[in-house]
């Protein structure tokens, strides 16, 4: 694509790339039968939305260095990033605190020992899953905030996202089922955590960073289990989880409306 082109349409060209790039990884991964190994097809695949930015600053005026400065930016307060942890873990682990509710137990149940669950939170936040939000939050929320309130490029961009892991739900992996409740709670859930994060890169003036923590955070699931219950085992339970989000998206829209924030100031700067 011609660098004229790309700096006039960078909305366009950044979703273009994004969905490209990630698509065609997919592509490759169906083809040659590896949709059984979720972590194969989501690596060099989740980079998607980091290559559309990166494609879009390379057309641009801005300095490689003077844009992922400002989208990296660590120093921060240390309540950002106790938040981006926190979020996560409190609304996954409330999931199975709702099953149990009604005579169920509850169980300390955790997917791997404490020191590789935090060296997977931490190859999320800076391989996997977390590059996204350099992406999603550090380049495109800033773009549609021109136009629109955080909320709603917040929700926008959750549909975008929701739209580029359609592939996922051929794969077979529970996470991805097309199960109509299941389906639906995974929407609930992407758009309701879209807008946390798009207004928590608002409070850190376009740092992605603490978006990037909660990301990778979020990844992990719940350290927590439920047997029994009035819900244990329900396809409801999911979509209530999914649920929880709106309900901080709810909190941030009673106290700030809109903007989510008290001062969204961030800028493209490209």
């Amino acid at each position: 694509m011609p660098r004229a082109w790309i700096r006039r349409n960078q909305v366009p060209a950044f979703l273009l790339v994004t969905f490209a790039w990630t698509w065609f990884w997919h592509g490759i991964f169906f083809l040659f039968g590896l949709w059984d190994e979720l972590l194969y097809t989501a690596i060099p695949s989740v980079w998607g939305p980091l290559i559309g930015a990166i494609t879009v600053v390379w057309a641009g005026e801005t300095t490689f260095r003077s844009w992922f400065r400002r989208r990296l930016n660590w120093r921060l307060r240390p309540t950002l990033y106790l938040v981006a942890v926190l979020a996560p873990l409190i609304v996954t682990n409330l999931q199975p605190v709702i099953g149990a509710v009604g005579g169920g137990m509850l169980r300390y149940d955790p997917p791997a020992p404490v020191g590789l669950m935090v060296v997977w939170v931490l190859v999320n936040v800076f391989v996997w899953g977390g590059t996204e939000e350099i992406g999603w939050r550090g380049f495109l929320q800033p773009r549609l905030q021109e136009r629109t309130s955080v909320f709603t490029a917040g929700l926008a961009i959750g549909v975008i996202w929701w739209a580029w892991h359609l592939p996922m739900f051929l794969t077979g992996d529970p996470n991805y089922s097309l199960a109509p409740l299941a389906f639906a709670s995974y929407g609930a859930m992407i758009l309701g955590i879209s807008v946390v994060l798009g207004a928590l890169v608002n409070a850190t003036d376009g740092s992605a960073l603490p978006a990037m923590v909660l990301h990778g955070t979020a990844n992990l699931g719940a350290v927590l289990a439920a047997t029994g219950g009035l819900l244990g085992g329900s396809p409801v339970l999911p979509l209530l989880g999914g649920g929880l989000w709106w309900v901080i998206v709810l909190s941030l829209l009673l106290k700030n409306g809109p903007s989510m924030v008290s001062d969204p100031s961030i800028e493209p700067r490209v």
